[in-house]
């Protein structure tokens, strides 16, 4: 995992929940790097979950919910980050039809030996849209959290269904659906 989610995990930490807070979770991280990261260098996953497992055993959460949070955080990071990807759609769809696109080609040429996680999106009608995720790495409450942080952005209301369709090839399918607009 490239240092650019652990540098933006601490920095959302230090926001929400303090400078003395953030000091600890690094103390008690058990790593010789005192909470330095390097955004191109890439770090152990394990390092990610123990820090998810430390933030949310101080707050009283979840390290799952931990990584959700940072998932819809780090998504308004990315909005800033790479702001003209993200000119020019109108709704949710619109955007995740290009997110294979974004994340290949525009993290890519910005992260070059990041090892990006392979996306296949696939819209099925107007109101369905779903998102197959497969990585080595699997992180699907980051990847949850990513797609809440698009819902706000967007400001639609969506439904998010999770299906693990295979735990050996660690492939994950996302489906999001809109409820109808009544009249």
């Amino acid at each position: 995992m490239k240092g650019i989610f652990f540098t933006e995990f601490l920095e959302m930490a230090e926001k929400e929940y303090g400078h003395n807070l953030t000091e600890k979770i690094i103390s008690e991280l058990g790593v010789g790097n005192n909470g330095v990261y390097e955004s191109e260098i890439g770090y152990p996953c394990a390092q990610f979950v123990e820090l998810c497992e430390l933030l949310g055993r101080e707050i009283g959460n979840s390290s799952s919910d931990v990584a959700k949070n940072f998932g819809e955080y780090l998504f308004s990071r990315l909005v800033i980050l790479f702001r003209p990807s993200f000119a020019g759609n109108s709704n949710i769809f619109e955007f995740l039809d290009q997110v294979d696109e974004f994340i290949h080609e525009k993290m890519q040429n910005s992260f070059p030996a990041l090892k990006i996680p392979k996306f296949r999106a696939i819209k099925i009608n107007e109101s369905t849209f779903q998102i197959s995720y497969q990585t080595e790495k699997i992180l699907v409450d980051l990847a949850i959290g990513l797609l809440m942080g698009c819902q706000r952005f967007f400001n639609e209301e969506i439904t998010l269904n999770t299906e693990y369709i295979s735990e050996r090839s660690k492939l994950v399918c996302f489906t999001l659906s809109k409820s109808p607009i009544l009249v």
